[in-house]
Protein backbone atom coordinates (compact mmCIF):
# COMPACT_ATOMS: atom_id res chain seq x y z
CA UNK A 1 0.00 0.00 0.00
CA UNK A 2 2.86 2.36 0.79
CA UNK A 3 4.28 1.72 -2.14
CA UNK A 4 1.96 2.23 -4.42
CA UNK A 5 1.16 5.89 -2.58
CA UNK A 6 4.74 6.88 -3.13
CA UNK A 7 4.50 5.50 -6.72
CA UNK A 8 1.39 7.63 -7.25
CA UNK A 9 3.31 10.71 -5.92
CA UNK A 10 6.21 10.13 -8.07
CA UNK A 11 3.84 10.11 -10.80
CA UNK A 12 2.11 13.21 -9.53
CA UNK A 13 5.74 14.94 -9.39
CA UNK A 14 6.85 13.99 -13.30
CA UNK A 15 2.80 15.25 -14.50
CA UNK A 16 4.08 18.72 -12.42
CA UNK A 17 7.34 18.80 -14.30
CA UNK A 18 5.49 19.07 -17.64
CA UNK A 19 3.89 22.62 -16.20
CA UNK A 20 5.29 25.81 -15.76
CA UNK A 21 5.17 29.32 -13.92
CA UNK A 22 3.56 32.01 -15.43
CA UNK A 23 7.27 33.72 -16.44
CA UNK A 24 5.35 37.00 -14.62
CA UNK A 25 5.12 35.04 -11.36
CA UNK A 26 8.67 33.90 -11.67
CA UNK A 27 10.20 38.01 -12.54
CA UNK A 28 8.14 39.12 -9.37
CA UNK A 29 9.78 36.62 -7.41
CA UNK A 30 12.95 37.42 -8.48
CA UNK A 31 13.03 40.67 -7.39
CA UNK A 32 12.51 39.03 -3.76
CA UNK A 33 10.04 41.99 -2.71
CA UNK A 34 6.50 41.71 -1.24
CA UNK A 35 3.50 41.62 -3.86
CA UNK A 36 2.75 45.17 -2.94
CA UNK A 37 5.91 46.31 -3.56
CA UNK A 38 6.60 44.66 -6.81
CA UNK A 39 2.47 46.56 -7.66
CA UNK A 40 4.15 49.37 -6.74
CA UNK A 41 7.59 49.20 -8.42
CA UNK A 42 5.97 47.94 -11.93
CA UNK A 43 3.11 50.66 -12.12
CA UNK A 44 6.67 53.27 -11.48
CA UNK A 45 8.27 51.38 -14.22
CA UNK A 46 5.12 51.65 -16.55
CA UNK A 47 4.91 55.38 -16.04
CA UNK A 48 9.01 56.10 -16.62
CA UNK A 49 8.22 54.30 -20.25
CA UNK A 50 5.37 56.37 -21.26
CA UNK A 51 6.98 59.32 -20.28
CA UNK A 52 10.37 58.23 -22.44
CA UNK A 53 8.20 57.43 -25.00
CA UNK A 54 5.42 60.47 -24.94
CA UNK A 55 8.68 62.81 -24.68
CA UNK A 56 10.20 61.12 -27.91
CA UNK A 57 6.90 61.62 -29.90
CA UNK A 58 6.93 65.17 -28.63
CA UNK A 59 3.56 64.81 -26.85
CA UNK A 60 5.05 65.90 -23.72
CA UNK A 61 8.02 68.31 -22.64
CA UNK A 62 9.15 66.34 -19.49
CA UNK A 63 5.82 65.83 -16.96
CA UNK A 64 4.24 68.98 -18.65
CA UNK A 65 1.57 68.89 -21.89
CA UNK A 66 0.91 71.87 -23.37
CA UNK A 67 2.83 74.12 -20.44
CA UNK A 68 0.13 72.04 -17.99
CA UNK A 69 1.15 68.75 -15.35
CA UNK A 70 0.05 65.58 -17.18
CA UNK A 71 -1.90 64.55 -14.57
CA UNK A 72 -4.17 67.93 -14.34
CA UNK A 73 -4.56 66.92 -18.10
CA UNK A 74 -6.32 64.24 -19.82
CA UNK A 75 -3.48 62.46 -20.63
CA UNK A 76 -3.75 61.46 -16.29
CA UNK A 77 -5.53 57.94 -17.24
CA UNK A 78 -2.27 56.77 -17.94
CA UNK A 79 -1.35 57.06 -14.39
CA UNK A 80 -4.91 54.89 -14.29
CA UNK A 81 -3.25 52.69 -17.16
CA UNK A 82 0.39 52.39 -15.23
CA UNK A 83 -1.49 51.14 -11.97
CA UNK A 84 -3.65 48.46 -13.54
CA UNK A 85 -0.70 46.75 -15.43
CA UNK A 86 1.04 46.66 -12.06
CA UNK A 87 -1.52 45.44 -10.56
CA UNK A 88 -2.46 42.53 -12.86
CA UNK A 89 1.42 41.60 -12.74
CA UNK A 90 1.90 41.49 -9.44
CA UNK A 91 -1.16 40.00 -8.71
CA UNK A 92 -1.42 36.20 -9.44
CA UNK A 93 1.87 35.57 -7.34
CA UNK A 94 0.43 36.70 -4.49
CA UNK A 95 -2.91 34.64 -5.37
CA UNK A 96 -0.52 31.91 -5.36
CA UNK A 97 1.61 32.32 -1.97
CA UNK A 98 -1.72 33.18 0.28
CA UNK A 99 -3.61 29.93 -1.57
CA UNK A 100 -0.19 27.87 -0.74
CA UNK A 101 -1.01 29.05 3.16
CA UNK A 102 -4.59 28.48 2.89
CA UNK A 103 -3.46 24.59 2.09
CA UNK A 104 -1.07 24.21 5.24
CA UNK A 105 -4.23 25.55 7.21
CA UNK A 106 -6.57 23.77 5.49
CA UNK A 107 -4.25 20.43 6.28
CA UNK A 108 -5.39 18.78 9.69
CA UNK A 109 -9.11 17.97 8.07
CA UNK A 110 -7.35 16.47 4.94
CA UNK A 111 -7.05 12.61 4.51
CA UNK A 112 -3.52 12.86 2.37
CA UNK A 113 0.18 11.79 3.37
CA UNK A 114 2.64 14.73 4.09
CA UNK A 115 4.66 13.69 1.54
CA UNK A 116 0.98 14.32 -0.96
CA UNK A 117 -0.30 17.95 0.53
CA UNK A 118 3.50 18.72 -0.50
CA UNK A 119 2.87 17.75 -3.89
CA UNK A 120 -0.22 19.49 -3.97
CA UNK A 121 1.28 22.35 -2.58
CA UNK A 122 4.08 22.97 -4.93
CA UNK A 123 1.99 22.17 -8.14
CA UNK A 124 -0.43 24.88 -6.97
CA UNK A 125 0.83 27.76 -9.53
CA UNK A 126 2.27 25.20 -11.96
CA UNK A 127 0.12 25.47 -15.35
CA UNK A 128 0.55 23.67 -18.97
CA UNK A 129 2.03 26.05 -21.48
CA UNK A 130 -0.32 25.33 -23.68
CA UNK A 131 -2.84 26.65 -21.29
CA UNK A 132 -0.79 29.92 -20.72
CA UNK A 133 -0.05 30.22 -24.70
CA UNK A 134 -4.13 30.01 -25.03
CA UNK A 135 -4.57 32.63 -22.32
CA UNK A 136 -1.76 34.93 -23.43
CA UNK A 137 -3.51 35.05 -27.20
CA UNK A 138 -6.61 35.34 -25.90
CA UNK A 139 -5.44 38.34 -24.02
CA UNK A 140 -3.90 39.96 -27.55
CA UNK A 141 -7.01 39.33 -29.28
CA UNK A 142 -9.52 41.04 -26.36
CA UNK A 143 -6.80 43.90 -26.02
CA UNK A 144 -6.86 44.20 -29.52
CA UNK A 145 -10.17 44.52 -29.96
CA UNK A 146 -10.86 47.34 -27.20
CA UNK A 147 -8.74 49.10 -28.70
CA UNK A 148 -9.70 49.21 -31.75
CA UNK A 149 -13.60 49.71 -30.26
CA UNK A 150 -11.82 53.08 -28.07
CA UNK A 151 -10.61 53.95 -31.31
CA UNK A 152 -13.95 53.90 -33.33
CA UNK A 153 -15.49 55.66 -30.11
CA UNK A 154 -12.91 58.48 -30.01
CA UNK A 155 -14.14 61.57 -32.45
CA UNK A 156 -11.89 62.87 -35.36
CA UNK A 157 -8.80 64.57 -34.15
CA UNK A 158 -8.74 63.80 -30.53
CA UNK A 159 -4.75 63.57 -29.43
CA UNK A 160 -5.06 59.87 -28.10
CA UNK A 161 -5.65 59.06 -31.85
CA UNK A 162 -1.88 59.85 -32.62
CA UNK A 163 -0.97 57.70 -30.29
CA UNK A 164 -2.04 54.90 -31.65
CA UNK A 165 1.33 52.70 -31.16
CA UNK A 166 1.80 53.33 -27.30
CA UNK A 167 -1.94 52.45 -26.77
CA UNK A 168 -2.46 49.67 -28.98
CA UNK A 169 0.82 48.01 -27.00
CA UNK A 170 -0.15 49.10 -23.59
CA UNK A 171 -3.80 47.72 -24.13
CA UNK A 172 -2.16 44.34 -25.02
CA UNK A 173 -0.06 43.83 -22.52
CA UNK A 174 -2.88 44.68 -19.72
CA UNK A 175 -5.37 42.45 -21.76
CA UNK A 176 -2.50 39.73 -22.06
CA UNK A 177 -1.60 39.84 -18.18
CA UNK A 178 -5.39 40.20 -17.36
CA UNK A 179 -6.33 37.38 -19.12
CA UNK A 180 -3.62 34.86 -17.68
CA UNK A 181 -4.03 36.38 -14.64
CA UNK A 182 -8.03 35.10 -14.49
CA UNK A 183 -6.45 31.58 -15.83
CA UNK A 184 -4.33 31.67 -12.35
CA UNK A 185 -7.41 32.34 -10.02
CA UNK A 186 -9.15 29.77 -12.09
CA UNK A 187 -6.80 27.14 -12.54
CA UNK A 188 -5.30 27.12 -8.80
CA UNK A 189 -9.01 26.97 -7.22
CA UNK A 190 -10.45 24.68 -9.26
CA UNK A 191 -7.10 22.30 -8.49
CA UNK A 192 -7.65 22.85 -4.71
CA UNK A 193 -11.85 21.97 -5.15
CA UNK A 194 -10.54 18.96 -6.83
CA UNK A 195 -8.58 18.06 -3.80
CA UNK A 196 -11.03 19.21 -1.25
CA UNK A 197 -13.21 16.73 -2.97
CA UNK A 198 -11.13 13.70 -2.98
CA UNK A 199 -9.40 14.04 0.73
CA UNK A 200 -11.66 16.28 2.87
CA UNK A 201 -12.74 14.57 5.95
CA UNK A 202 -16.35 16.06 6.43
CA UNK A 203 -17.62 16.39 9.67
CA UNK A 204 -21.21 17.68 10.01
CA UNK A 205 -21.48 19.02 13.30
CA UNK A 206 -18.57 21.19 12.52
CA UNK A 207 -17.59 22.27 9.27
CA UNK A 208 -15.32 25.85 10.70
CA UNK A 209 -12.13 23.42 9.17
CA UNK A 210 -13.21 24.04 6.12
CA UNK A 211 -13.45 27.85 6.26
CA UNK A 212 -9.89 28.38 4.20
CA UNK A 213 -11.78 27.21 1.09
CA UNK A 214 -13.67 29.96 1.87
CA UNK A 215 -11.10 32.33 2.40
CA UNK A 216 -9.14 31.70 -1.16
CA UNK A 217 -12.63 32.80 -2.59
CA UNK A 218 -12.62 36.08 -1.11
CA UNK A 219 -9.63 36.77 -2.01
CA UNK A 220 -10.00 36.29 -5.43
CA UNK A 221 -13.35 38.04 -5.34
CA UNK A 222 -11.22 41.27 -3.50
CA UNK A 223 -8.71 40.64 -6.29
CA UNK A 224 -11.11 41.23 -8.88
CA UNK A 225 -13.08 43.77 -6.95
CA UNK A 226 -9.75 45.89 -6.77
CA UNK A 227 -9.23 45.43 -10.45
CA UNK A 228 -12.75 46.59 -10.87
CA UNK A 229 -12.56 49.44 -8.67
CA UNK A 230 -9.24 50.93 -10.55
CA UNK A 231 -11.45 50.83 -13.99
CA UNK A 232 -13.89 52.88 -12.31
CA UNK A 233 -11.25 55.52 -12.38
CA UNK A 234 -11.89 55.72 -15.76
CA UNK A 235 -15.26 56.24 -15.78
CA UNK A 236 -14.40 59.98 -15.65
CA UNK A 237 -14.25 60.07 -19.42
CA UNK A 238 -17.45 59.85 -21.00
CA UNK A 239 -16.01 59.15 -24.29
CA UNK A 240 -14.94 55.56 -23.13
CA UNK A 241 -17.59 55.21 -20.29
CA UNK A 242 -19.33 51.97 -22.24
CA UNK A 243 -16.17 50.51 -22.76
CA UNK A 244 -15.04 50.97 -19.24
CA UNK A 245 -18.59 50.10 -17.91
CA UNK A 246 -18.80 46.60 -19.84
CA UNK A 247 -15.57 45.96 -18.36
CA UNK A 248 -16.67 46.38 -14.77
CA UNK A 249 -19.32 44.26 -15.26
CA UNK A 250 -17.33 41.74 -16.68
CA UNK A 251 -14.45 41.83 -13.44
CA UNK A 252 -17.34 42.09 -11.09
CA UNK A 253 -19.12 38.84 -12.54
CA UNK A 254 -15.68 36.80 -12.74
CA UNK A 255 -15.05 37.91 -9.29
CA UNK A 256 -18.37 37.14 -7.88
CA UNK A 257 -17.91 33.39 -9.47
CA UNK A 258 -14.71 32.96 -8.31
CA UNK A 259 -15.87 32.80 -4.90
CA UNK A 260 -17.45 29.50 -5.91
CA UNK A 261 -15.01 27.82 -7.53
CA UNK A 262 -12.52 26.67 -4.33
CA UNK A 263 -15.99 25.51 -2.33
CA UNK A 264 -17.84 23.30 -5.26
CA UNK A 265 -15.93 20.22 -4.70
CA UNK A 266 -16.39 20.39 -1.06
CA UNK A 267 -19.85 20.90 -1.38
CA UNK A 268 -20.52 18.18 -3.66
CA UNK A 269 -18.44 16.40 -0.39
CA UNK A 270 -20.83 17.92 1.98
CA UNK A 271 -23.60 17.10 0.35
CA UNK A 272 -22.86 13.52 -0.16
CA UNK A 273 -22.12 12.84 3.30
CA UNK A 274 -25.32 14.92 4.87
CA UNK A 275 -27.34 12.33 1.94
CA UNK A 276 -25.54 9.67 3.86
CA UNK A 277 -26.06 9.86 6.69
CA UNK A 278 -29.69 11.21 6.91
CA UNK A 279 -30.04 8.18 4.92
CA UNK A 280 -28.55 5.98 8.14
CA UNK A 281 -30.71 8.21 10.66
CA UNK A 282 -33.99 7.67 8.72
CA UNK A 283 -33.77 4.17 8.36
CA UNK A 284 -32.51 4.36 12.06
CA UNK A 285 -36.03 5.74 12.57
CA UNK A 286 -37.87 4.05 11.50
CA UNK A 287 -36.87 0.80 12.77
CA UNK A 288 -36.84 2.65 16.09
CA UNK A 289 -40.92 3.53 15.59
CA UNK A 290 -41.35 -0.42 14.39
CA UNK A 291 -39.85 -1.14 17.62
CA UNK A 292 -41.70 1.81 19.71
CA UNK A 293 -44.80 0.14 18.29
CA UNK A 294 -44.25 -3.07 19.70
CA UNK A 295 -45.90 -2.39 22.81
CA UNK A 296 -43.06 -4.44 24.78
CA UNK A 297 -41.05 -3.99 27.60
CA UNK A 298 -38.34 -1.41 25.70
CA UNK A 299 -40.79 0.32 24.34
CA UNK A 300 -40.32 3.34 26.65
CA UNK A 301 -36.81 2.85 25.66
CA UNK A 302 -37.05 3.15 22.05
CA UNK A 303 -39.42 5.72 21.88
CA UNK A 304 -36.70 7.98 23.92
CA UNK A 305 -34.39 6.81 21.45
CA UNK A 306 -36.98 7.84 18.31
CA UNK A 307 -37.04 11.34 20.07
CA UNK A 308 -33.08 11.88 20.16
CA UNK A 309 -32.72 9.86 16.58
CA UNK A 310 -35.30 12.63 15.07
CA UNK A 311 -33.54 15.76 16.91
CA UNK A 312 -30.45 14.44 15.35
CA UNK A 313 -31.83 14.24 12.47
CA UNK A 314 -33.50 17.54 12.28
CA UNK A 315 -29.67 18.99 13.22
CA UNK A 316 -28.58 17.23 10.41
CA UNK A 317 -31.10 18.37 8.03
CA UNK A 318 -30.20 21.91 8.75
CA UNK A 319 -26.67 21.80 8.19
CA UNK A 320 -25.48 23.97 5.45
CA UNK A 321 -23.96 22.86 2.17
CA UNK A 322 -21.36 25.25 1.19
CA UNK A 323 -18.74 26.08 3.75
CA UNK A 324 -19.70 30.12 4.04
CA UNK A 325 -20.83 31.90 7.16
CA UNK A 326 -22.69 35.00 7.82
CA UNK A 327 -19.38 37.05 7.57
CA UNK A 328 -18.61 35.54 4.14
CA UNK A 329 -21.82 37.11 2.67
CA UNK A 330 -21.48 40.26 4.28
CA UNK A 331 -17.57 40.45 3.09
CA UNK A 332 -18.39 39.46 -0.49
CA UNK A 333 -21.00 42.14 -0.69
CA UNK A 334 -18.43 45.01 0.63
CA UNK A 335 -15.88 43.44 -1.98
CA UNK A 336 -18.65 43.78 -4.69
CA UNK A 337 -19.64 47.49 -3.85
CA UNK A 338 -15.83 49.12 -3.95
CA UNK A 339 -16.25 49.93 -8.07
CA UNK A 340 -19.13 51.56 -7.53
CA UNK A 341 -17.60 53.21 -4.14
CA UNK A 342 -14.54 53.64 -5.86
CA UNK A 343 -16.37 55.80 -8.88
CA UNK A 344 -18.36 57.97 -6.30
CA UNK A 345 -15.48 58.77 -4.58
CA UNK A 346 -13.37 59.49 -7.84
CA UNK A 347 -16.28 62.09 -8.96
CA UNK A 348 -15.89 63.16 -5.47
CA UNK A 349 -12.82 64.52 -5.52
CA UNK A 350 -12.73 65.65 -9.08
CA UNK A 351 -15.86 67.77 -8.46
CA UNK A 352 -13.81 69.17 -5.16
CA UNK A 353 -10.38 69.43 -6.99
CA UNK A 354 -12.26 71.53 -9.28
CA UNK A 355 -13.96 74.11 -6.79
CA UNK A 356 -11.17 74.45 -5.10
CA UNK A 357 -8.96 75.50 -7.99
CA UNK A 358 -11.38 77.31 -9.63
Amino acid sequence: MGEQKGEGVVAATGAEGARVRPIEHRLAEATRLPSLFVWIVATLIVLVLCTAWHNATGAWRGLAVDGEPFWRTPWRLEIVFAVILGYVFACGGWIVRNMRRDLDTLAPVLAIEPSELAAERAGIGLFSPLALFVAGAGGVAVGIVVHLLVNALLPPGHSALDDRLWRFLRDVTIWTLSIRLVVVVIGSSQRVSRLSERVARIDLLDLRGLAPLARIGLRSALAFALAASMIAAMASDELTLPVALITMVIVGAVGAFSVLLPVRGVHRAIRAAKDAELLAVRAAIARSRRAALARDATAADDATRLGDLLAFEARIAGVGEWPFGLGTFVRLTVFLALPLGSWIAGALVEWLVSRVLG
